[in-house]
This record gives C-alpha cells, structure tokens and sequence, in this order.
C-alpha cells in the first residue's frame, strides 16, 4: 500500500521538478539558476548547522528529559504496582490462614459443644430412667397392694360361696374355720 504512495510522491516530486526547470528557463526562478548554486549551498549548511544547534542544544535535551521522566514514572508505577501485588498476596495469606484457623476453631467448638450436649443428654436421660424407675416401683407397689386386697377380698367371697354351698348340699350349716382354711390353701395354691 505504501508503495503506490511513495511511487505518486517521487512522480509529483520529479514532474514539479521538470516543470521548475522549464520555468526557471523561461521565468527564471533563482533557486534553479546554476550560477547561484554556491551562495545557496552555504546558507543552506549555515541553516542547516543553526537549526541542529538549536535541536542539539534545546529540542532534544527537552525530549530527552520528557522520555526519561516518562520512562521514571512508569517505573515507579510498575514498582508500585508490585509492591501492592505483593501485598495483595501477602493478605490473601493471611486472610485464608485466619480463615482455615477459624474453621478449625469451629469444629473444636462444634466438638466440645457436641460432647456438651451428649453428656446433658445422658445425664437427662438417667435423671428420666432414675424417676420411670421410681414409678415403676411404686405402680408395682399399688398393684401388689391392690392384688392382696382383692385377693383377701376374693378369699372372703370364696369363703361365703362355699358355705352357701355346702350348706345347700349338705343341708346343715358348714364349719366357718375348717372350710376358711381349706379356701385360703386354694387360693395360696392358684396364686403360685
């Protein structure tokens, strides 16, 4: 693509210099006057020489001093930018050891909270097996209590049903001790 460019330039750039010289021979320019070549060579290394002073002495220096403080800041910035990477990492660190650190601190907690609880657990549920305990006693107690009353009271029931029926069997009246003691060896032999 540049060569098009270029090849146009050189073309405009001899064609402006053909047709220079065909007028300088007809107008007479002096810039293309061969006569006058000398003088315009001087001035032109006397240009010349002046303008790379003033750039040698002034535009450089200046463009040199813009690129190294250009070149200073940049390398401050990356300094800076490392410095803080290391930083960055250096939290990051810390901030995952405290974490891993919290963690293990939990579950020890979780632990001791858990063995905490085990042993109200088991505690409770001895403190609810002494009292189940204790009612059961107690329930068997009343219920011991009640089967000998009931038992007594059946005896007695017994006793009157064999004497009503002895005495309609028999037609006389029943012993009241030896047929009480006869009932209460059956009913002492049944209960075992």
């Amino acid at each position: 693509m540049r060569t098009p460019v270029y090849s146009a330039v050189a073309a405009g750039a001899l064609s402006l210099a053909v047709s220079g010289a065909a007028a300088a021979k007809s107008a007479g320019m002096p810039q293309l006057d061969v006569h006058s070549f000398a003088p315009q060579l001087v001035w032109l290394v006397i240009a010349f020489v002046a303008l790379y002073l003033v750039m040698s002495k002034l535009a450089v220096p200046a463009i040199s001093d813009t690129l190294a403080k250009r070149q200073a800041k940049i390398q401050g910035d990356l300094d800076a930018a490392e410095k803080a990477n290391e930083d960055t990492r250096a939290l990051v660190a810390a901030y995952e050891k405290r974490l891993a650190d919290a963690r293990e601190e939990s579950r020890r907690l979780q632990r001791q909270q858990s063995e905490a609880d085990s042993a109200l657990a088991a505690a409770r549920f001895n403190e609810l097996a002494e009292r189940l305990n204790g009612r059961i006693a107690e329930a068997e107690k009343r219920i011991a209590g009640q089967r000998d009353t009931v038992m007594a009271g059946l005896e007695q029931m017994a006793g009157e049903i064999a004497q009503s029926a002895y005495a309609k069997l028999a037609g006389q009246p029943a012993d009241g001790a030896a047929l009480g003691a006869k009932v209460a060896g059956a009913v002492k032999e049944t209960s075992r």
